[in-house]
């Protein structure tokens, strides 16, 4: 088996001493092993890239994940299953904006035959027909059932006004309209499109020595096709002030759900703005819950999110509140985003908890997987996942301030009202 180049850098991680090593295969993929040393577990992702960009209907790709586990020409969705939970593990599989991703968990007794049955879902899924018309009918009960909660119902509309002519309008369900005209075929052609081995980062943590999981990984997917399923961006900016007001029945709550512009996942403003982000909506100690729950009382719940995406990036600011108190809540929401002060000890705090919640969530071999492929497929490379913690360090009372000039160009909001 060839390899186009296989680099083997090890290096020693701040966070413990266990090493990495990069291999990519001549058909493109992308494998980040890591060894560690403990009592017999190994985890891992697979990540493809492309996401929904450049789907016909809109739904298909979640669709077509949802089924990847549900069985293949050679082994039934049991067969698959039992894999790896009679080794105390899981697989699954899901779809994102941006990715397609298969986490799993088994011991190394059970990686070989592990293997087997992920090397049979990527290259030979059965996406049977009647598994196809059940998951069709939850799929269309989850997007008729979201809408009956306010905040799904704005997160919903507000998609559809900030991400405007972009894949991002439109979730990973999809639309009802497209979700109901999806046949096999499409999964098929969809999975064939996607499957291309400079698409693909596979990232493994586990007790199995380097020389083992590099043969193991590099066997099966050296087998992937080559090629690329390209993803184009789509930039649409928050340059005005936009409100749109959405009426639902059987409510007694206004739900309040803002985006703003946000930085482009690319140098240190990306990492400024997620302290800025923390800094506004993250806990109690937050900006919004000081001062729109605590100091003005217009609701339980308010804070604000920054989701990771390619393209088109947002700040998200949410409230719910009593219909009366809507004009101010809104009004207050957009100052506090927009204009209030922030000071160093602020930053410093809001520094700690990201850093903080960071360090917990990589406990786990699993996250420590899924960050190490997250990092790599979203284009920050996987070393991100070691520095990501001094990147949030470096950042600045300064630097804060300078990226919050960009959502002061303008909002979009969405108000669900009774």
């Amino acid at each position: 088996m060839k390899l186009i180049f296989i680099i083997f850098t090890l290096f020693s991680l701040a966070y413990g001493g266990q090493n990495l090593k990069e291999v990519v295969l001549e058909n493109g993929v992308k494998l980040i092993l890591k060894e560690t040393k403990g009592r017999g577990i190994i985890s891992g992702y697979i990540f493809v890239k492309g996401g929904t960009h450049g789907e016909e209907k809109r739904g298909t790709t979640n669709l077509m994940a949802s089924l990847l586990t549900k069985g293949t020409k050679t082994y039934s969705s049991y067969e698959i299953a039992s894999t790896f939970e009679d080794w105390g593990g899981f697989i699954s599989s899901s779809a994102a904006d941006d990715y397609v991703e298969i986490s799993f968990a088994t011991r190394p007794q059970g990686l070989d035959q592990a293997l087997k049955v992920i090397e049979s879902m990527l290259l030979e899924p059965s996406f049977k027909e009647e598994n196809l018309q059940v998951e069709k009918r939850r799929v269309l009960s989850n997007i008729r059932s979201r809408r009956e909660d306010g905040f799904e119902l704005a997160m919903e509309r507000l998609r559809l006004l900030t991400y405007r002519g972009t894949t991002y309008e439109v979730s990973p369900l999809g639309k009802e309209e497209d979700v109901e005209k999806i046949n096999r075929d499409d999964l098929l052609k969809r999975w064939e499109e996607m499957l291309k081995g400079k698409n693909i980062v596979v990232a493994v943590v586990g007790d199995v020595d380097f020389s083992q999981m590099e043969k193991k990984f590099s066997e099966v997917f050296s087998r992937l096709p080559s090629g690329e399923f390209r993803v184009s961006m789509q930039e649409v900016s928050v340059d005005a002030e936009v409100l749109q007001k959405v009426q639902r029945k059987n409510s007694s709550q206004a739900t309040v759900l803002c985006a703003f512009q946000g930085a482009q996942p690319k140098g240190k403003d990306f990492f400024a703005i997620r302290v800025l982000n923390s800094i506004l909506g993250d806990g109690m100690t937050s900006k919004l819950f000081d001062e729109l729950r605590e100091r003005r009382g217009y609701a339980y719940a308010t804070y604000s999110m920054y989701p990771i995406r390619l393209y088109s990036p947002r700040l998200f600011a949410y409230i719910g509140t009593s219909p009366e108190k809507r004009e101010n809540a809104i009004k207050d929401l957009i100052q506090i985003v927009q204009d209030a002060s922030i000071t160093e000890e602020e930053a410093a705090l809001a520094k700690r908890k990201i850093i903080g919640g960071y360090l917990l969530d990589r406990q786990t071999r699993g996250r420590q997987a899924f960050y190490l492929g997250f990092w790599e497929i979203m284009g920050f490379g996987y070393r991100m996942e070691q520095d990501y913690v001094k990147h949030i360090e470096d950042v600045s009372l300064q630097d804060v301030l300078r990226v919050r000039e960009a959502l002061k160009k303008g909002y979009h909001c969405v108000v669900v009202e009774p």
